[in-house]
């Protein structure tokens, strides 16, 4: 009988060889590009922490500034007395604020502790005091170094007497933040002796700026970053590991003996125990990327019902120590902060009933031309006094309908249109386009100028994210209108996406999946 080469003891023996060789170079291969990506993941995930809680303490620090305007809106002519009161108050809960100064015509009159006068740095220019005005926006500058050889930040708020119109400009509200207290809580991050941390200014239009902590090197093309919004632009957050992403994983060779070794013995066993451990890990990935959902959910919930709570408390607090009185106009005030409490609460409630997957949607045959005209109906008062120019540009085919939700979408149209009125330039466009795209039907949203940073584009639709912080909390703004919508389109089965309109400004487009016409009644898709 012939015996074939692959039968014989030697043959199989190279065969089994030359296959346990190559797993095992395959399986090496594959534990270091997991050593890199779980590298990358948990670099990542510090970044995240890090951004969470700068974004915290710098909102819990610059809320005393609100609450002082609007306590100088209704008693313009405290006495030093009642500003030292409210100033104990106010600070008590911003540990890092080491001097809190109102300013009336951009001159200091009074500083809270006293004692602190002479800590009061980088008062404004007579040009930076009338810019500041005329735009009515919080400034932070630094961090710096101050006079006293220390490190800090200087924000200064305009205060009006007449918010709405700004026309009866009064003062600042300033206060200097010690930067080494501010960072206190970060120390531990940013020392981790594994990873390299760096922060630095990014321009409103995303351009680098100084770095004032670690490298400029941190910020190479493979960095993990994020961004922080603050007043005057964004703070980016970049990180990698000390020794960098192509480092040897820990005991590489003892492991690679043992890996030799295991598959020897057991073979096919090492293949399947590898699975299981495969999918427990992503399994476990997908735990821990929820739970970091909840945490920063809960975080963002507490930051955006902090202000209005302080402003209530900053009221009450007044009122109970006789610096103002309980008017009428007084307690409007009062009432407008918890009806916007409400607002925030009810958007709250939408989010998680949509998060839970039970949003309530009864969709039926909806003309969109006919839908996009009734809202525009609603709008038509404001948008002649804006003024803005609307248009309406329906390219779909006669009595071609969408199947979806007619008050949900007429939500989410009249929520563009408004963001369009509250942030486009008086004399602009805002026009709407119906248009079909493949599977889709796109509702296309586009404005005038102003438009939105690049470095924005990407997290418009996340919950509490503002692109100006002061000036949606001034037009009313929750930061949760954009989220609302997209979870509703996404109800529908459709998605949103961003970009820069060629008019100028922003434009939102929404896909909706292109039904056939046919009677349908209950949820969507």
């Amino acid at each position: 009988m012939t015996l074939r080469w692959h039968s014989t003891p030697l043959a199989r023996t190279v065969l089994v060889g030359l296959v346990v060789a190559g797993t095992c170079l395959r399986l090496d291969w594959l534990a270091t590009q997991s050593f890199h990506a779980r590298e990358r993941a948990r670099v990542a995930e510090q970044v995240a922490a890090l951004r969470s809680m700068l974004e915290q303490r710098l909102h819990q620090h610059l809320a005393p500034l609100a609450a002082g305007a609007a306590v100088v809106q209704l008693k313009p002519d405290l006495t030093p007395a009642q500003f030292q009161r409210l100033g104990q108050g106010l600070l008590k809960d911003a540990p890092a604020v080491r001097t809190l100064a109102l300013s009336p015509n951009a001159v200091v009159r009074h500083v809270f502790p006293p004692d602190q006068a002479g800590h009061l740095h980088a008062i404004p220019t007579l040009a930076e005091a009338e810019q500041s005005a005329r735009d009515g926006t919080l400034r932070l500058t630094g961090p710096m170094q101050l006079a006293d050889g220390g490190m800090g930040m200087v924000a200064r708020r305009p205060v009006y007497l007449d918010p709405d119109s700004r026309l009866q400009f009064w003062g600042f509200v300033s206060a200097v933040i010690d930067y080494q207290r501010f960072m206190a809580l970060a120390k531990p991050l940013l020392a981790a002796p594994d990873i390299v941390f760096g922060l630095r200014h990014l321009s409103p239009g995303g351009a680098p700026r100084a770095v004032f902590h670690g490298a400029p090197a941190t910020f190479d093309a493979l960095s993990e970053t994020a961004l922080i919004a603050t007043p005057d632009g964004f703070w980016q957050v970049g990180a990698r590991p000390r020794g960098g992403w192509d480092q040897p994983r820990p005991y590489s060779l003892p492991l690679r003996l043992f890996m030799l070794g295991v598959l020897l013995v057991t073979g096919a066993a090492t293949w399947l125990l590898r699975a299981r451990g495969l999918r427990n890990n992503m399994l476990l990935r997908e735990l821990e990327a929820g739970e970091a959902a909840r945490v920063q959910w809960v975080a963002d919930t507490s930051h955006e019902l902090r202000t209005p709570i302080t402003i209530l408390a900053t009221h009450l607090d007044a009122m109970q120590d006789g610096i103002i009185a309980p008017t009428p106009d007084k307690l409007a005030v009062l009432s407008d902060t918890v009806r916007e409490m409400e607002r925030l609460v009810s958007d709250l409630h939408v989010l998680a009933r949509a998060d839970a997957g039970a949003q309530a949607l009864l969709c039926q045959q909806v003309d969109l031309a006919e839908l996009c005209g009734e809202v525009a109906a609603a709008f038509a008062p404001r948008l002649a006094s804006h003024p803005l120019h609307y248009r309406l540009i329906d390219e779909l085919a006669p009595g071609c309908l969408v199947q979806a939700d007619r008050q949900r979408l007429g939500q989410v149209l009249s929520n563009l249109i408004g963001n369009s009125l509250r942030y486009t330039d008086p004399g602009g466009a805002l026009h709407l386009t119906l248009a079909l795209a493949g599977p889709h039907i796109v509702i296309r949203v586009e404005d005038s100028a102003p438009g939105v940073p690049d470095a924005a584009l990407a997290r418009l639709f996340e919950r509490f994210y503002r692109v100006d912080e002061s000036r949606s909390r001034a037009s009313g703004g929750s930061g949760l209108g954009l989220a609302i919508c997209d979870a509703i389109v996404a109800g529908h089965g459709g998605r949103m996406q961003a970009s820069h309109a060629p008019l100028g400004g922003l434009r939102i487009d929404i896909l909706l999946p292109a039904h056939a016409r046919h009677a349908h009644h209950g949820d969507c898709p």
